[in-house]
């Protein structure tokens, strides 16, 4: 039996035990803002498997979890993730790749899958197409080829539900209390969310670039040709990403705050 005929034998076995609650499928469009370091974005085509394409192609990128933080679990990442975490994400001789001027960062390893994306815990693909186990930013050991290292996690997971009682299961649904996001993937999005309608080609062209130090953040937009629309600077609080052409930012400016006012833009800044 495939992965894909596997996962979805998984997929039943949730919903006969009433633990359908715990899967979601992150939108393969999940928009995250880029590194400063790193503002071209990822190449990471290079280093993905044709068994992992075809597994993502049938089912998409899958969130499970029973509870928050939840590292018997794990999220598929979409494109747009894996390279922000990938661009900066060490080899097992501790390398990390480097930063072109002139097009996206080729990437060492991607992270395809984690449980913990504040200290970056999962699996990536490193040279060759083989997984290794990740553990704070760093590849550690390889562990498989992805059909090897999926139909492992099915069968962890498959024994997991099969041995929950109703008494388990009733724990996991008090502990749980609605969570859906249990590896924080959509909270790191600029505005994500599981029904997210798909971006027009024009603005996914468009890209935010966030840097993480002081307060606001820095964030400046590029395009696809890698031109600066708005460059870095700490002119917002907050950004959503662009769709028709408009986005939703906070300014920061006398008046406003992290809570808003939420104004609409062009991508030279002007109002829209």
């Amino acid at each position: 039996m495939s992965v894909v005929d596997r996962w979805r034998a998984f997929e039943r076995a949730l919903h006969a035990k009433d633990l359908a609650w715990a899967l979601h499928y992150a939108p393969p469009h999940l928009r995250w803002a880029r590194r400063k370091r790193h503002p071209r974005g990822a190449e990471l085509d290079h280093l993905l498997p044709p068994d992992y394409r075809a597994f993502v192609a049938e089912v998409g990128f899958p969130v499970i979890g029973f509870r928050y933080y939840d590292h018997e679990g794990i999220s598929l990442l979409p494109p747009e993730p894996m390279g922000v975490i990938s661009v900066d994400l060490a080899d097992p001789d501790e390398q990390i790749a480097e930063a072109r001027a002139d097009g996206p960062t080729r990437c060492l390893h991607a992270l395809f899958a984690a449980c913990e994306l504040s200290d970056i815990v999962g699996f990536s693909f490193g040279p060759g197409g083989g997984v290794w186990l990740v553990e704070d930013n760093m590849a550690r050991e390889e562990v498989g080829s992805f059909t090897e290292w999926m139909s492992r996690t099915i069968d962890e997971l498959e024994r997991k539900i099969a041995a929950a009682d109703p008494a388990t299961i009733e724990e996991w649904v008090a502990e749980n209390d609605g969570e859906t996001d249990p590896h924080r993937l959509l909270d790191y999005a600029l505005d994500g969310a599981y029904d997210e309608p798909p971006y027009a080609p024009d603005d996914l062209a468009l890209s935010w670039v966030e840097h993480q130090d002081g307060t606001p953040y820095e964030y400046g937009l590029i395009d696809a040709s890698g031109a600066w629309r708005i460059p870095m600077g700490r002119t917002f609080y907050s950004v959503r990403p662009f769709r028709g052409g408009v986005a939703e930012v906070i300014r920061n400016e006398p008046g406003s705050s992290y809570s808003g006012p939420w104004v609409r833009i062009r991508p030279d800044g002007s109002a829209a």
